[in-house]
């Protein structure tokens, strides 16, 4: 076997958080409703305001994007990831793979114990991933290329894959490998049987208690308007504040209002362009990070729907006429330009130059593809924005840009369910939008290849030989990081030449809290991590 170095856990196993994104509605109001009161009030309890999309409890069946906020904070991974894509071991001590690099053995952190009192082992851990995997819920694909989960102890796990995948460890930091309590989730209607898409009632239960080992116990959920964590007393690590509340406030400005006051100690919904209200705010910090959502131009590949959009010149050249240095100066401190499907923090990430616009070279393109006079297109922006920044800002600059080599964009608006249906359908022939990874890896941007997810809403057609299917193969699998990183060099600099695509900014998050918290930070994959947070 090889092995790979085994991991001492610190006692500070970090968990967490909820969430910010498109909620709202229900019985709540612009105040937050619920329970009352930021830290001001002198107890050590942390109060979020927030803009949720959560639709459950249940880690097993979320697939919202601020959803591991609440799963980072109720329950244990075997792994996480915190500042970058590396994943950190949690509930794991050690790790080996076998040379079929399809056999992954785990040594589990003995003496914890769930909330319930029961302690926590392997037969948890193989519960947890069947029933994810046999739900065949939104996040089940996460666990499809799980061949077995085997536990020969009670500390020991041993997951088979069907294929090797270089980015296991990273999805095992994802919900659907969060692990529940198997005693109480069967005593609750749950099964990890191959039925359990049709049999596993545990969702309701769920989604008013917890059964997990992490910092905190589910207290209270009312969908649209609050969530209540508090502090879990059997839990094994440390937890720095009593007590989180989490108000879902809608509206940007009465979040804004709320952390002025001291009503509120974190405000998730501030963007780049809302964030200079509180800028030289006493009593108010504000940071910005470089998330991984990134905006993009999709240009239709298949000649009768991309119409001249579908010739790679035309393609080459509408990347080439962008002004990208004026895009990083509109989005914010924090934002960055990469090269193309690779976001900055993922393997062999590559970044555009800020004088990558070429007009005169755009141009010429433009000319040898026959449009020399230009064309009219139209182009879809959809009524949404990515971190605080409006998609119809941002298109408005695209416009002008290409107007530059002859290209008039006739922006059309459309409402974001309209446009994603379309999108998702492959109907559209020039469209902005953007693309969040469900995990931190660069597995998850291979959906821009062709034949994959993004690809075929392009129409996209390999147009390498096979080269692009035989990069792909490697960054998929390779276990040698140097080789993985030089596979997802080479595959960037080749999407550079020639894809239906540009990319555009890799946006920042702007966080504004209270000054009186300690530990503070934003990650990109479970948001905030509640328990560093120390309230003084």
């Amino acid at each position: 076997m090889k092995k790979s170095k085994k991991f001492a856990l610190t006692l500070v196993s970090l968990l967490a958080l909820t969430l910010t994104a498109c909620g709202g509605g229900g019985d709540t109001d612009d105040s937050g409703g619920g329970s009352g009161g930021g830290s001001a009030n002198g107890e050590n309890t942390l109060v979020v305001g927030m803009d949720s999309d959560l639709k459950t409890m249940d880690p097993a069946r979320g697939y919202e994007v601020y959803g591991n906020m609440m799963y980072y904070a109720m329950y244990d991974y075997l792994y996480k990831t915190y500042e970058s894509s590396t994943p950190e071991p949690s509930l794991a001590e050690s790790h080996e793979l076998d040379d079929t690099q399809t056999v992954h053995t785990f040594k589990i952190k003995k003496d914890v114990k769930f909330s319930s009192g029961n302690p926590l082992t392997s037969k948890d851990v193989a519960f947890s991933i069947n029933r994810t995997k046999n739900l065949k819920s939104n996040t089940s694909h996460h666990t499809e290329n799980v061949k077995s989960v085997e536990t020969p102890d009670d500390h020991t796990v041993v997951i088979t894959l069907n294929e090797p995948d270089a980015a296991f460890l990273v999805k095992l930091a994802n919900n659907a490998f969060a692990i529940v309590d198997s005693e109480v989730v069967k005593e609750h209607g749950g099964t990890d049987a191959e039925d359990a898409s049709s049999a596993d009632t545990a969702e309701e239960w769920l989604n008013q208690n917890s059964a997990g080992s992490g910092a905190y116990v589910l207290s209270e959920w009312k969908q649209n308007v609050e969530v209540v964590l508090e502090k879990n007393e059997n839990y094994w690590g440390e937890v720095k504040n009593d007590k989180v509340i989490c108000k879902e406030i809608p509206d940007v400005n009465t979040q804004i209002q709320n952390v002025k006051q001291g009503d509120i100690d974190i405000a998730l919904g501030v963007g780049v362009d809302n964030a200079s209200q509180l800028e030289d705010q006493d009593g108010v910090d504000l940071k910005s990070y470089t998330g991984t959502t990134t905006t993009f131009l999709l240009m239709n590949d298949d000649p009768e729907i991309g119409k001249e959009m579908a010739d790679p010149k035309v393609q080459e050249a509408v990347r080439r006429a962008i002004n990208y240095k004026e895009l990083l100066e509109i989005c914010g401190d924090g934002a960055v330009l990469p090269l193309n499907i690779v976001p900055k923090g993922f393997t062999g990430a590559l970044e555009k130059a800020k004088d990558y616009q070429d007009v005169d070279k755009a141009k010429q393109l433009m000319e040898e593809a026959g449009y020399k006079d230009g064309f009219d297109v139209k182009f879809t922006v959809p009524n949404f924005d990515t971190e605080g920044m409006s998609w119809t800002t941002m298109g408005q600059k695209i416009k002008d840009d290409l107007s530059k080599i002859g290209i008039n964009a006739k922006i059309e608006t459309a409402e974001i369910g309209v446009a994603i249906d379309s999108y998702r359908e492959g109907k559209e022939q020039f469209l902005f939008m953007h693309w969040h990874p469900d995990f931190p890896d660069i597995n998850n941007q291979l959906a821009f290849l062709p034949g994959e997810t993004v690809g075929e809403r392009a129409k996209w057609s390999d147009p390498s030989d096979g080269k692009l299917d035989e990069l792909k193969k490697t960054v998929q699998t390779e276990s040698d990081e140097e080789k993985r990183v030089a596979a997802s060099e080479e595959l960037q600099k080749l999407l550079d030449q020639q894809m239906p695509f540009a990319l555009l900014v890799q946006h920042p998050k702007v966080l504004a809290y209270r000054s009186n918290l300690d530990g503070v930070n934003y990650y990109e994959v479970q948001k905030i991590n509640f328990q560093d947070i120390a309230v003084k």
